[in-house]
């Protein structure tokens, strides 16, 4: 019965605990420590998904491309977001909570904005690897806000 017991809390902790990558869904997952989460509406309402710091999408899975309003930072956390898939395209650094990206446009086309727009994804800290590896294209020096 230990062993049952056992094995039963082993596998509710590694199906609860997989990263947001493996889950694939839109839903309301419990915020990450230090991360983002992404939401369909403004206002940081409706279904959402998270992904922690380190964690990145070079596409997006099926249902997520171009389905994001609005964006909410935990911990220092940034967010790098881009037009097209494989971090390819104009790109926008994230520092802060975006409540509505309709508000934020593209400086490539100034009458069309950043709302359902982005194709991939990464969540990172300030100069780390990551940023580093990936220089502003499309706001050189303009980070929101």
């Amino acid at each position: 019965m230990r062993f049952r017991s056992t094995l039963f809390a082993a596998l509710f902790l590694s199906i609860t605990a997989l990263p947001a990558l493996a889950q694939h869904e839109w839903g309301r997952p419990r915020p990450p420590q230090t991360g983002a989460c992404f939401y369909k509406d403004p206002n940081f309402m409706g279904e959402y998904f998270c992904l922690r710091r380190g964690e990145n999408w070079s596409s997006m899975p099926p249902g997520f491309n171009d389905r994001i309003t609005s964006i909410r930072l935990f911990r220092g956390a940034q967010v790098r977001v881009f037009n097209d898939p494989d971090f390819r395209g104009v790109n926008k650094r994230i520092r802060h909570d975006v409540n509505d990206l309709r508000r934020l446009r593209l400086p490539t086309d100034p009458s069309r904005t950043w709302n359902d727009r982005i194709s991939s994804i990464a969540v990172y800290r300030e100069n780390d690897e990551w940023d580093r590896g990936h220089p502003d294209r499309g706001y050189p020096g303009r980070d929101h806000p």
